[in-house]
């Protein structure tokens, strides 16, 4: 008899070989680049009365000057950004020379306008006044140093131009003579900061710059 054999489920045939299996690459890593800090902003670290102008000093050591003859609204803008506050603004209607005028008032410093034309080089556009030391951080100094609060009586052997009484004394500091010309036909005439005290320790209490001497 033939026995026969039952196949079991699939047929008998050769095994299916394994799938093979995928080897993964590892994408290269990139290094990262290192950047360099943005360097800090410049900041304004002085105000600088001169006989012929308002020098912004900043950290970075530049100087900015705003001759006194400069649009009003130019030296405005720089105060305010320096300081980082708005002044503020008055009208006064003197009833003297030189008439009608326009303040722009920060503590301790004061922008006068004059309502009349600028001619250079002795009528200016307008003047600045000090009357503290600083603001803001921001230190208010002559071009030599001077400061609210120092001894005016050290100046006086240093500047000829001293005029002292019991009640004030006044330096005139940095004079700058002003040429005879056209557009000054006068002799003598010259620029200068004013540097005054009105009290009996004779220490400075204001510095106003341009002091103008029209001469003779």
């Amino acid at each position: 008899m033939a026995l026969t054999g039952c196949a079991g489920e699939g047929s008998a045939g050769t095994a299916a070989s394994p799938e093979p299996s995928q080897t993964s690459v590892a994408s290269p890593t990139a290094t990262p680049v290192p950047t360099e800090a943005p360097a800090a902003a410049a900041t304004v670290t002085g105000i600088v009365v001169t006989p012929e102008a308002m020098q912004v000093t900043s950290s970075d050591e530049s100087v900015v000057s705003f001759s006194y003859f400069d649009p009003i609204e130019d030296v405005v803008a720089a105060l305010t950004a320096a300081f980082g506050d708005d002044p503020v603004v008055d009208r006064e209607y003197p009833t003297v020379e030189p008439g009608p005028q326009t303040r722009y008032d920060w503590p301790g410093l004061r922008i006068v306008d004059e309502d009349w034309p600028a001619t250079a080089p002795l009528d200016s556009n307008y003047y600045v006044v000090l009357e503290a030391p600083e603001l803001n951080g921001v230190s208010l100094t002559t071009i030599d140093g001077i400061q609210i609060g120092d001894s005016a009586l050290a100046l006086a052997d240093q500047y000829p131009h001293t005029v002292t009484d019991e009640d004030s004394f006044t330096v005139f500091v940095g004079g700058v003579a002003i040429p005879r010309s056209d557009a000054n036909p006068r002799d003598n005439s010259s620029i200068s900061v004013w540097v005054s005290t009105d009290n009996p320790e004779r220490t400075i209490t204001s510095i106003s710059s341009p002091a103008e001497d029209y001469g003779v």
